[in-house]
């Protein structure tokens, strides 16, 4: 069973519809986290200064969650996990949910069953290790040595999955000897700096996947999870204004606010429906996903900072507030936006794909 992308009838636009099994693991997903994270829990963790629930990510593998998203046989694909992480991005939910459900379904490819196993029961957790630009991991001889600036949910990782400046991919356990990590101040994708002095023996390098296989379904699951942030954003801040009154009308009543939010609520159903796209390209095996991801990504970094910057400022003093919820919201994208890079560079590197597959043709 696989999530449905259909033409909807006379208007060529495509619809998404999700099977009854993704529809009833999202259920579940949305339920365990309601129980066990709401808003007061996230206040908690960032009081305890705590990087990730672990708690919450072990229920999710306990009811058979994270299993089910690994096990390409249930037919869940890369739009059950994104609508999933939707849920958890609106919920703030801190889980390692998106790196390692996608760093399992590349080592899937690669054949490391054993390690897919661990991550599918919850004992293990991996993030992508990604380089930008601005840094970079080489090969030399028999050694890895660089450094990656950011790993979004590295710092509840036990394992990380990094590319090297040759795209080859290297699964590695984060305590090996050589291998440090630093806080990079983004506290909610648990993120970290990783700088890599280590010997490829303590590797495993990856078979038939590259950089290319892991970037575009990172680049998807994490504009999932900013998709759920800034669709949250929205409902709170609609609500905030409806109910908010100054000199005896509701401040939803006023034009420059209702222009504001409904142009927050396109820029998030662009990021939905791109991301969605994205994901089933991936399911399909069609070979402009890795295009789509790109797309999701670069509609994350432009109109997801226009959603959260639209919804802190309609909640005027109160979306600056480092308690309010709204401000977390807006960090959260915010962060997802840095480490998916800057707009401009996405746009230059989608324009790049597109003349290269121009000239192909």
């Amino acid at each position: 069973m696989r999530e449905t992308q259909t033409a909807a009838e006379g208007t060529g636009e495509m619809t998404f519809h999700p099977t009854d099994l993704q529809a009833e693991l999202v259920e579940l997903v949305t339920a365990i986290i309601d129980k066990q994270s709401g808003d007061e829990r996230v206040a908690a963790l960032d009081a305890e200064a705590c990087s990730w629930d672990e708690a919450l990510y072990a229920s999710l593998a306990e009811a058979g969650v994270i299993g089910a998203l690994i096990d390409g046989d249930d037919g869940l694909g890369m739009i059950g996990l994104s609508l999933c992480l939707i849920e958890a991005g609106a919920r703030l939910a801190r889980i390692p949910l998106a790196g390692s459900v996608v760093t399992a379904l590349i080592l899937s490819e690669a054949g490391l069953s054993e390690s897919v196993e661990a991550m599918a029961a919850g004992t293990m957790t991996a993030a992508p290790a990604l380089p930008s630009r601005l840094h970079s991991v080489a090969r030399t001889g028999g050694r890895l040595h660089g450094r990656v600036g950011i790993v979004p949910t590295g710092a509840a990782a036990s394992h990380l999955l990094i590319a090297d400046d040759d795209d080859c991919l290297w699964f590695v356990a984060k305590e090996t000897p050589g291998i440090s990590t630093a806080p990079t101040g983004f506290s909610y994708d648990n993120g970290v700096a990783v700088t890599i002095d280590i010997s490829i023996e303590d590797c495993q390098r990856l078979d038939g996947v590259g950089r290319a296989e892991l970037e575009g379904r990172w680049r998807t699951a994490l504009s999932a999870v900013a998709v759920g942030a800034c669709r949250e954003a929205v409902a709170r801040t609609a609500k905030y204004t409806s109910e908010r009154v100054q000199f005896g009308k509701p401040l939803s009543s006023k034009q420059g606010v209702l222009h504001r939010a409904a142009d927050a609520h396109i820029d998030t159903e662009c990021m939905r429906l791109t991301t969605l796209n994205a994901a089933s390209l991936y399911d399909a095996g069609d070979s402009g996903a890795a295009r789509a991801g790109l797309e999701a990504a670069w509609w994350t970094a432009t109109g997801g900072s226009r959603v959260v910057h639209a919804t802190q400022h309609l909640h005027g003093g109160m979306g600056a507030d480092l308690d309010n919820h709204i401000h977390r919201f807006f960090v959260l994208v915010r962060e997802i936006g840095i480490v998916l890079g800057a707009a401009d560079a996405l746009l230059e590197e989608l324009g790049s794909d597109i003349v290269a597959h121009a000239r192909e043709e």
